[in-house]
C-alpha cells in the first residue's frame, strides 16, 4: 500500500518516480480530469469554507469530478466549518450520506489538537471510517508558520486513529510537517489504515535552487513549472 499524493498536477510518471499513488486534487471549481491507475480527492478549499459554500453547488461538482474514477478510488471532503469541531460533525451527519452516493465522505475533524478526545470518541461511536486532519491552518496556529506544533498534533491523531479509520487524509500539510510525519503514515499504512495528503505548496518554489531557476521568482508562471515544482517539492518532502 502506497502513500496517495493529491495535486492539481500530480500524473502517473511523478508519482512513480516517488513511489507513491497519483490522486488529482480537485479543489472545486477547478478543471477536472483523468489519471489513469490514480485517485481523486474533492475539496471545498480553505477561502470558499471560510466564505460559506453552497452546498448543492458543491455536491454537482463532486458528482462531475469524481465520476471518471473507479468507486474505491472516490474521496469527497465533506462540508465543513472552519475551527468548530461539533459544528462540523453536525454538517457531516447531515450531508454525509449525500456525498457517499459518489465518494468516500471524509470528516474534516476540526480543531483535532485540541479536540482529539472527542473525534476519537465520535469515530469511534458512529463507525467513520475516512476521516481528514486539517494541516494548513488551525484555529490557533497558521501551520506554515508553525509547522512543528502542527505534526506533532496530527502525530498524536496518527497514533490513536490507525488501525481504527480505514483512511485518513492530511489536508494541505507543510513541507516539514510532511517530513515529519512521514514515519506515523507508514506505521499508518501497516496497521491496514490507508493514508493521503493533498497539496497545492508547491506552487511556491520550494528551495533557492527553484526559485533561481524561475529567474527570482517564488511562483510557478505555467502549468509545466508546476510539475516541475510538484516533483522538487516531493522530494524534499522525503518521498
Amino acid at each position: 500500500m502506497a502513500v496517495i499524493a493529491c495535486a492539481p498536477e500530480m500524473d502517473a510518471e511523478i508519482a512513480e518516480r516517488h513511489g507513491v499513488t497519483p490522486c488529482l486534487l480537485a479543489v472545486m471549481g477547478a478543471r477536472v480530469r483523468y489519471i489513469p491507475g490514480g485517485a481523486v480527492l474533492v475539496d471545498i478549499g480553505l477561502r470558499r469554507a471560510l466564505r460559506g459554500v453552497d452546498v448543492n453547488e458543491y455536491y454537482m461538482y463532486v458528482r462531475r469530478a469524481v465520476s471518471p474514477y473507479p468507486r474505491p478510488a472516490r474521496f469527497a471532503v465533506v462540508p465543513d466549518v472552519f475551527g468548530d469541531f461539533d459544528a462540523t460533525l453536525r454538517m457531516y451527519l447531515q450531508y454525509a450520506q449525500l456525498f457517499g452516493r459518489h465518494a468516500h465522505p471524509l470528516l474534516a475533524a476540526q480543531d483535532f489538537g485540541r479536540r482529539l478526545d472527542d473525534v476519537v470518541r465520535e469515530a469511534a461511536a458512529r463507525g467513520l471510517a475516512y476521516l481528514a486532519l486539517p494541516m494548513r491552518r488551525h484555529p490557533d496556529a497558521a501551520c506554515a508558520r508553525r509547522p512543528d506544533l502542527c505534526a506533532g498534533r496530527a502525530e498524536k491523531a496518527l497514533r490513536r486513529l490507525c488501525g481504527r479509520a480505514a483512511h485518513i487524509h492530511l489536508l494541505g500539510p507543510a513541507l516539514r510537517s510532511l517530513r515529519a510525519l512521514l514515519p506515523a503514515l507508514r506505521d499508518c499504512e501497516r496497521l491496514g489504515t490507508a493514508v493521503s495528503f493533498d497539496t497545492t505548496a508547491h506552487h511556491m518554489a520550494p528551495n533557492n535552487a527553484v526559485k533561481a531557476a524561475l529567474g527570482g521568482r517564488w511562483q510557478a508562471p505555467n502549468g509545466e513549472w508546476a510539475k516541475k515544482m510538484l516533483d522538487a517539492w516531493l522530494a524534499q518532502a522525503g518521498l
